[in-house]
């Protein structure tokens, strides 16, 4: 009986040594990192919106925003006009108006042809008083045809500047560090090993000018040209390479 024990003993620790031998180890469970997507979970600045009117029976084409009934505007403004002016370059002079009464005159090199039809107004700089985004689209094809001018008209003291891009993206403006003024949103383009990115840079106004802060937030970030989304993050591009993307200032940028 207790040779018969032995062997069957025996018998089942080489049947457990030649099992473990051929049966497959177990997978470890890999999970998928969860794609990212640029502003997903990012709440844009309020904006009151204003529609933007033409200016019928002048000579040249003009457009109108009534500010009347802006929360905050108070006195500052209660309109403006923009006319586009005659001539072989593009220029137009923007006119704003204190109780009806002209305050400021200034020109722009740039039509405002194929304007959009309404203004967002916001207090992009942290003064308490709203500013106006107008964005003009450039009519191209393509890619092309999402090209814009992001014009910016920011109250200063006594007086209003004017600050513009040409940009790719009709993205909104974020208060990501929550000091109350706005991150402005530069986007462009380049090609990384034959594939296509959008490029991010973000901008605070300071001092009467866009002021680069994309280190602060780790911009440039880069998203794939997809024709969906284009705001899927691209976490493969090497850092010494997505840093050479790092803009001072927007393409075309223009203040005044």
């Amino acid at each position: 009986m207790k040779i018969l024990l032995s062997n069957l003993i025996a018998i089942l620790l080489v049947g457990s040594l030649f099992s473990q031998a051929f049966v497959q180890p177990a997978k470890p469970i890999v999970k998928l990192a969860q794609q990212q997507f640029l502003f997903k979970n990012d709440k844009s600045i309020n904006y009151q919106k204003v529609k933007i009117a033409e200016i019928k029976d002048t000579a040249v084409k003009g457009v109108q925003i009534v500010l009347d009934g802006i929360k905050g505007m108070g006195k500052s403004l209660n309109k403006i006009q923009i006319f586009e002016q005659e001539g072989k370059t593009e220029s137009s002079q923007i006119i704003f108006f204190h109780e009806n009464k002209i305050a400021q005159k200034l020109f722009v090199p740039y039509w405002f042809r194929h304007v959009q039809s309404t203004a967002d107004i916001a207090d992009f700089n942290g003064d308490g008083i709203p500013d106006i985004k107008i964005r003009i689209f450039t009519g191209g094809n393509g890619s092309a045809a999402l090209l814009n001018y992001k014009v910016f008209l920011i109250s200063q003291p006594n007086k209003y500047r004017v600050s513009s891009f040409v940009d790719f993206s009709s993205e909104k403006e974020y208060d990501f560090n929550k000091d109350g003024i706005a991150e402005i949103i530069g986007c462009t383009t380049t090609n990384y090993k034959g594939h296509n990115y959008w490029v991010y840079n973000l901008y605070n106004w300071k001092n009467g000018a866009l002021a680069m802060v994309s280190k602060e937030y780790g911009y440039p970030i880069w998203t794939r040209v997809d024709n969906k989304t284009n705001k899927l993050i691209a976490t493969d591009i090497p850092d010494d390479i997505r840093m050479t993307t790092l803009r001072s200032f927007p393409t075309e940028y223009f203040v005044r």
